[in-house]
């Protein structure tokens, strides 16, 4: 049995951040019928779930590019790879010599937040702004407040991409980071996260999960890679910058076409014509 592992925005989303009533239509008919389907973004499941919520999706998804695993119906979190005590420690150095205030996700009394410095980033505002009345959100004033908590991702928001972050968040140093623009804007997201931590880690554990034979990704941008490198076979969808296309099995249609959903219903057509042949 295979499972499809598709990503949200720029693949399954369109470019205004919504699903067709073909997309929908069309996956619930293929999960409420027994097919396989979860997804790995680089989004919260907070963030992820509004977008989806009417996709019947039931399998586990990873969210924070590999570092949680969720279960869709419940909300309830199956897996997190917090920062060790020492990665979280160099992390903070490393901020502090930089004089960079990233956007903090931890664990604090049992309770998932998300602490920033307000006038740490003016390039973050927008993200700030969009969760202004998410509980999550935790301001704070100094160093100390921000890296408070049982820590396990970071997220640096600018202009352009930082060699700084590149420079010291090494995998030498227990750190995987992903650097990209952000699918709706020209922001560019360094997103920071354990060294055992990916999308393709995330996938394989969901496969794993669910019991299934094979392992079907699907994806529109960098941090996709991994993941389909890793998956027996991979589809990149035609909105794809090209290295990400080059790195796929196959090219399928954008995501404003529902590329994903029509791959993946025509290849559970194809199967099934095939098992009646035989």
């Amino acid at each position: 049995m295979d499972l499809y592992v598709t990503d949200l925005d720029g693949t399954l989303l369109r470019s205004n951040k919504t699903l067709s009533e073909f997309t929908v239509s069309t996956l619930n008919s293929l999960i409420d019928g027994g097919v396989k389907i979860a997804y790995a973004t680089a989004r919260s499941f907070n963030s992820a779930s509004k977008l989806v919520r009417d996709i019947h999706f039931s399998e586990p998804c990873a969210v924070y590019n590999g570092v949680m695993t969720v279960d869709p119906k419940s909300g309830s979190v199956l897996s997190t790879a917090r920062f060790s005590d020492n990665a979280a420690k160099l992390a903070r150095e490393l901020f502090e010599l930089e004089k960079i205030f990233p956007i903090v996700y931890s664990y604090i009394g049992g309770e998932h937040k998300i602490s920033y410095v307000p006038s740490g980033s003016r390039a973050a505002k927008f993200y700030l702004d969009d969760h202004r009345d998410d509980p999550r959100m935790r301001c704070v004033n100094s160093f100390d407040e921000l890296f408070e908590g049982e820590m396990f991702y970071f997220t640096v928001i600018s202009e352009k991409a930082d060699e700084r972050i590149t420079k010291h968040f090494t995998a030498e140093n227990g750190f995987f980071v992903n650097v990209q623009k952000d699918s709706y804007d020209e922001m560019i997201w360094h997103e920071i996260c354990d060294a055992s931590c990916s999308k393709a880690s995330a996938a394989l554990r969901l496969k794993t999960l669910c019991g299934a034979d094979r392992l079907v990704c699907i994806g529109d941008n960098f941090n996709d890679i991994p993941m389909m490198r890793a998956a027996d076979i991979s589809a990149a969808v035609e909105n794809a910058p090209d290295e990400v296309k080059s790195a796929a099995d196959i090219v399928i249609g954008a995501n404003d076409s529902d590329g994903c959903a029509e791959f993946i219903a025509g290849r559970e057509k194809q199967k099934n014509s095939s098992a009646l042949e035989k």
